[in-house]
């Protein structure tokens, strides 16, 4: 701030206490009102276009010791229309003074008398004033106000990092995305509602404070404090302000346009932050040449929280990051992390173009920030790190996982209507990322390169320091084709995709030279004819020539005329559409046979997209599992990580139903053909990190599977394995891609003094991946008391992180016995875990979905039901509805397609039927231990 500025700030600040009788802070009840009788000024969640803001000064003073802080705000505000009222967002602050003064200045200006109101319900205070506000005219608004530093993961929140020797340190830093600026400053806390913002932040001499930009100057202060003054930032949504103050160590190097890179970490791990400083200064350089646009401020921050909710957040300027999204141990990490760190730093990179630099208009297109940053995150990745095969990672991580989350009913559109915090947060989901990627690719293939690019590049030079919505984007990119030659109205294509639920189905069949196609939604639950239509990119090839063909499908039913007779036809090339296929019956038996034979002539994602269409559709009932067994046998000639993740990840699902319905027959059928078709593949092992990433992921993968088979050695060689490390105190190396592994054999097989020691490599772990792989291990115990223990341990954020909670539920959740007692904890716990985690935040509600999808039962379906719903009332609530539908699901699944599983595995395994103790009726009464293929 402007010394002028600053010394105006003092005067005004000495007179509060003159005005600050017109003043009051009033804590209202949801329905708005200030007094008995009096109505908040404004009902809408969204604020009035009657005022904007184009300049904020923010001055914050945390206090360590109390764990408080204090500010300041001076906003300059821009009237559009007559008010009488100042309506801004506002949450858990108690506002001191306030007062509003007319611009430009005069010599006998006088402040305006202001009447204070607060809408909790809303997040927003109204500051009523006696005068009119007259439209065209510019007014300065300052308040000074007092708040706790949060304990959640939003707002200015407090943070801790333990140092080797047992120091516990303190940071305080900002997390605003969605709506949670307003915690740390009145504001209008909206996209559309850009402003430029000057930050100071008052510090002792212990810490260091940094902010989106630069520091301009640091002021001693005679209380011996210093004040940091940060140049002014461009112009910028609420949301990506950010400011952290600890007393990191940090390192710097610069792009080739002399933009300073910086990674701040605790000093203990400056050694894990090389990696990321590279990357971070490659890719940056990548997007400025994707973009054709340079990165418009001088420095960029990337900054490793302790304490952190999400996996990073990309504020303008200053990046911050879970731990594991940023380091990377080069004595522990894998090449699994290092493309992790990789695809999480370009994710937030991209978004300092989408959605920093051209951000959407509100919420409901949340998916333009992130499903652009998502899909552009893959393809810097490919671009830094091409043998790290991100493709495959997209399919698996982004594509498959948008298929699953998008087949159900309670799905919704990418693009929806939101009117509250709590659907804002809901927004940030699969559908928003891994949906908004998957049709963003879909575009990019049918659009092609130059097309796609050139539409992006003029999207973002037309709105930069703008808001746009998607409309914006399909102008772009239809402009681009048009320029190119080509006639495409990109509108018409993607609304299909954006603004209606679900993705398609496309039935496929051949007779002779002519190909079928008829469209019709997909869902896991039965559900009446939506009467949905989608504008389908239909990709294929054929078993006499590799050229793909590409046809836009509009219409519910349409041909094609082939040049030759066929065996067969491969659709969806790659799983370049976001859609399912399912082929008339004498094709698909063609196609089966074709794998067993020669599995080579489809690529390797092709062959994991047959066996995940082929078992989903199974899962639905449009094709019997007799046939998806069947196909599967192909897999006894795989070698290929892709097509037998997807496969694997399939059993798994099936092993998990059939374990909490008690069916163990078939468990030990369904393991005996997993057994079948990868015993040698897992007997063909190393015991080491060699290879490729999809080599290290097949080898992780098919050992972890190994170690659940008795009669394998895997188990027992894991278990040799984690004695020789515990005798060593650590100090031998095991693999790094099997470290995971062998701590869970470790301390299943073990007792309290493998887990003992395993813990207190936890806690001296200066390694956030290693703390990670230890926590999911020491989860594998088989005590209730340890298990609760972890549990207590996490949600106080005593030696435990509250932000790992999410790791012990996943691993508790799988089996039955230890899933009810998270269930139990959850629920005792629900008040505490939702002022951590907030109603709506992913986080929350993955924990919750990570439970209740695996049950069965329509006891606990009603058990869920009523949790939710009574007194909460929290059925409308994604999660909840999701959970619900989950369970709908997975009753009606075992219901139709338990015997059909059964029939088909004992027909092909009669000896294991007959001999394991589990399907012989006389001993299938009694209670047995369940065995589950572990991934």
């Amino acid at each position: 701030m402007p010394a002028n500025n600053r010394f105006f700030l003092v005067l005004m600040l000495a007179s509060f206490s003159k005005t600050f009788e017109e003043v009051r802070y009033i804590n209202t009840s949801a329905n708005h009102s200030a007094t008995p009788g009096e109505v908040f000024p404004w009902s809408s969640y969204r604020l009035p276009d009657s005022i904007i803001p184009e300049h904020y000064y923010i001055t914050i003073h945390p206090d360590f010791q109390n764990r408080t802080f204090t500010g300041r705000v001076k906003i300059l505000l821009a009237v559009l229309k007559d008010t009488d009222h100042v309506v801004l967002n506002s949450k858990n602050l108690q506002v001191r003074e306030a007062l509003l003064l007319p611009l430009p200045e005069h010599h006998n200006q006088k402040q305006l008398s202001l009447r204070l109101q607060e809408s909790v319900q809303n997040e927003q205070v109204a500051f009523t004033s006696s005068t009119t506000l007259q439209a065209g005219r510019k007014y300065e608004l300052f308040v000074s106000y007092t708040a706790a530093l949060s304990s959640s993961f939003s707002g200015f929140y407090k943070a801790f990092y333990r140092t080797r020797n047992g120091t516990t340190r303190m940071l305080a830093a900002t997390h605003f995305e969605a709506t949670s600026a307003r915690k740390a400053f009145p504001c209008f806390d909206e996209p559309s509602m850009k402003a430029v913002f000057s930050i100071t932040i008052i510090r002792d001499q212990q810490h260091y404070a940094i902010s989106n930009m630069p520091k301009r100057t640091t002021v001693p202060r005679a209380d011996g404090l210093l004040e940091d003054h940060f140049l002014h930032s461009v112009k910028m949504s609420s949301y990506l302000v950010a400011f952290v103050v600890s007393d990191f160590a940090s390192k710097s190097t610069a792009s080739k346009r002399g933009t300073k890179v910086s990674v701040f970490a605790p000093s203990e791990q400056m050694v894990q932050t090389q990696y990321a400083l590279h990357a971070g200064v490659k890719i940056l350089q990548f997007f400025e040449e994707y973009f054709q646009i340079p990165y418009p401020l001088p420095k960029i921050d990337l900054v490793a929280i302790p304490d952190f909710e999400a996996g990073a957040m990309e504020n303008w300027g200053l990046i911050t990051f879970r731990e594991t999204s940023l380091l990377y141990d080069p004595k522990i990490s894998t090449l699994r992390n290092k493309l992790w760190v990789t695809e999480v730093i370009a994710h937030e990179l991209a978004h300092q173009w989408f959605g920093n630099l051209v951000t959407m208009e509100w919420w409901n297109d949340l998916w333009l920030n992130e499903g652009f940053a998502t899909y552009m995150e893959f393809v810097a990745t490919n671009h830094l790190e091409p043998s790290l095969c991100a493709e495959d990672q997209l399919l698996i991580t982004t594509f498959y996982r948008a298929l699953e989350k998008d087949s159900f009913r309670t799905s919704h559109p990418i693009s929806l209507p939101v009117r509250s915090s709590a659907q804002i947060r809901e927004m940030f989901d699969v559908v928003s990322y891994c949906k908004g990627a998957s049709i963003l690719r879909m575009l990019h293939n049918l659009l092609t390169e130059p097309i796609f690019t050139g539409g992006i590049r003029a999207y973002l030079k037309e709105h930069s320091y703008g808001n746009a919505h998607q409309d914006h984007l399909w102008q772009a990119l239809t402009k681009s084709a048009v320029e190119a030659g080509e006639s495409v109205n990109v509108k018409a294509i993607m609304d299909t995709w954006t603004m209606q639920k679900g993705y398609p189905l496309v039935s496929v069949t051949l007779q002779g030279r002519k190909l079928k196609l008829s469209q019709s939604i997909f869902t896991l639950y039965p559900q009446s004819d939506t009467g949905f239509l989608w504008q389908i990119p239909f990709t294929f090839y054929t078993s006499n020539s590799t050229v793909v063909i590409s046809h836009l499908m509009k219409s519910k039913e349409e041909s094609i005329d082939l040049p030759h007779d066929v065996a067969w036809i491969k659709a969806n090339v790659n799983s370049t559409g976001f859609y399912r296929v399912s082929y008339d019956l004498p094709t698909l038996r063609v196609i089966s046979r074709q794998l067993r034979e020669q599995h080579s002539a489809f690529s390797r994602s092709d062959r994991a997209s047959l066996i995940d269409d082929t078992f989903h559709l199974a899962s639905q009932g449009t094709l019997k599992y007799s046939e998806a067994f069947s196909l599967s046998l192909s897999l006894g000639k795989e070698k290929e990580y892709l097509p037998i993740r997807m496969f694997v990840a399939h059993m798994t699902r099936m092993l998990s139903k059939f374990a909490f319905s008690r069916e163990r027959c078939v468990m030990q059928l369904l393991k005996k053909h997993i057994l079948s078709l990868l015993r040698g593949l897992m007997q063909a092992q190393r015991w080491d990190d060699s290879g490729t990433l999809p080599q290290q992921n097949l080898r992780t993968l098919l050992l972890s599977i190994a170690k659940g088979y008795r009669r394998l050695p895997a188990a027992q060689h894991a278990e040799r394995l984690f004695h020789h490390w515990m005798e060593a105190d650590g100090k031998t190396q095991l693999p790094r891609t099997l470290r995971g592994m062998v701590f869970q054999v470790g301390i299943k097989k073990g007792g309290d003094r493998e887990w003992t020691f395993l813990l207190r490599k936890y806690i001296e772990s200066t390694s956030s991946t290693d703390k990670v792989q230890i926590l999911a291990a020491l989860s594998r115990t088989r005590s209730t008391r340890k298990k609760k223990w972890l549990l207590n341990a996490a949600l106080q954020n005593q030696v435990i992180k509250t932000q790992d909670f999410g790791t012990i539920v996943r691993q508790l959740a799988r089996s039955p016995k230890s899933n009810q007692l998270v269930w139990k904890f959850v629920q005792r716990h629900w008040s505490k875990l939702v002022k951590k985690f907030s109603l709506g935040s992913s986080y929350l509600s993955r924990i919750v979905v990570s439970i209740t999808s695996k049950y069965t039962t329509r006891k606990k379906y009603e058990e869920v039901k009523k949790f939710f719903r009574s007194p909460k009332n929290l059925r409308n609530l994604a999660f909840v509805r999701q959970s619900l539908e989950m369970i709908k699901v997975n009753i009606l699944w075992l219901k139709k397609n338990k015997k059909q599983i059964k029939s088909w595995l004992r027909e092909e395994y009669t000896e294991t039927y007959t001999t394991n103790r589990h399907c012989r009726p006389a001993l299938a009464l009694k209670r047995g231990r369940a065995l589950y293929v572990k991934t």
